[in-house]
């Protein structure tokens, strides 16, 4: 019987840290596209001002067209850092999930404490009507 519990156990953690870290690589990836979005925003709104300042204006068309491939850099070096901010905020996630578990007992810790009649408590799932 304690084998089995054992087993169960096992699978249940084995199960629940997959589904962790499976959420906390989702919540990287959308973290991931929601940076790209801004960067990328950003970076469109500058190449549209800088634009409608070529058509509106008489300056040089060489130094606007300048600041727009300065511009251009800057963005594409901002976008090779979202890879690293990802696995960063992956690893965060990872590190949460760990300090929550290392603060709860485990659950046949929970269970020993709860037994008083050395009978297993049957969970109940309640309906609302």
């Amino acid at each position: 019987m304690a084998e089995t519990e054992t087993r169960e156990e096992d699978l249940r953690r084995l199960l629940t840290d997959a589904i962790e870290v499976q959420l906390a690589a989702l919540k990287a990836g959308i973290s991931f596209w929601t940076e790209w979005i801004e960067k990328t925003s950003e970076f469109v709104q500058e190449a549209t001002q800088t634009l409608s300042t070529l058509n509106a204006e008489d300056q040089q068309a060489k130094d606007v067209l300048l600041g727009l491939v300065d511009a251009g850099r800057a963005s594409i070096r901002s976008m090779t850092e979202i890879p690293r901010h990802t696995a960063e905020r992956f690893i965060e996630e990872l590190d949460k999930l760990e300090a929550a578990k290392e603060e709860t007992p485990p659950q046949s810790a929970r269970r020993a404490a709860g037994k008083g009649s050395g009978r297993r408590r049957r969970r109940t799932t309640r309906v609302k009507a």
